[in-house]
């Protein structure tokens, strides 16, 4: 035989088919390497996700929704956005925010201080109506609390208000001061 479909054509043609059945096989090899992880690293945060920092009219609130105790959890900071930038909260400088052995169901709450922000101004009218006092100015947004703990399993996360948790690989941080 000669041409195309002689030796020389079904050599080509099986390379072709080995070349691609190997892409197939690395491709296949590579997503289930992908998916197990994925599914370990949903497996490692199932109970990160369900520890829920809020800021709630007055206080902070930290509960620990899990069937497992945390072994530590910090508030670090208390915030809120305006004209969107963070603008710190204030808490009381006696306030407790490390808090050991959290058990499952429980929360830890932290009171926040009202403060003075300057005068009120309706943006109906265009003008002062008061002074604007809280724990975060009347214009802020995206009221938030920053958390470090440690799981049940001794993996240690961060959790900014309902943003999903990430893992920390160091030491958690110390609770941040007060602003001035």
């Amino acid at each position: 035989m000669s041409g195309f479909w002689g030796w020389g054509g079904w050599d080509a043609a099986g390379a072709m088919a080995t070349t691609g059945a190997t892409f197939v096989a690395l491709w296949l090899g590579l997503h289930e390497v992908q998916m197990r992880k994925k599914d370990e690293s949903d497996r490692q945060s199932a109970q990160a996700r369900l520890v829920v920092p809020v800021i709630d009219a007055d206080h902070g609130e930290v509960v620990n929704h899990s069937a497992e105790p945390l072994l530590e959890l910090r508030i670090i900071r208390a915030d809120a956005d305006v004209d969107g930038k963070p603008v710190a909260v204030r808490w009381p400088e006696d306030a407790q925010r490390t808090f050991r052995n959290v058990s499952a169901g429980q929360a830890r709450y932290l009171e926040l201080q009202k403060q003075g922000w300057g005068p009120l101004i309706d943006p109906e009218v265009g003008y002062e109506v008061g002074i604007d006092k809280g724990i975060a100015p009347a214009n802020a947004t995206h009221r938030r609390l920053t958390v470090q703990f440690i799981d049940a399993s001794g993996l240690r996360w961060q959790r900014v208000g309902l943003a999903p948790p990430t893992r920390i690989l160091g030491e958690l941080a110390e609770p941040a001061p007060n602003t001035e």
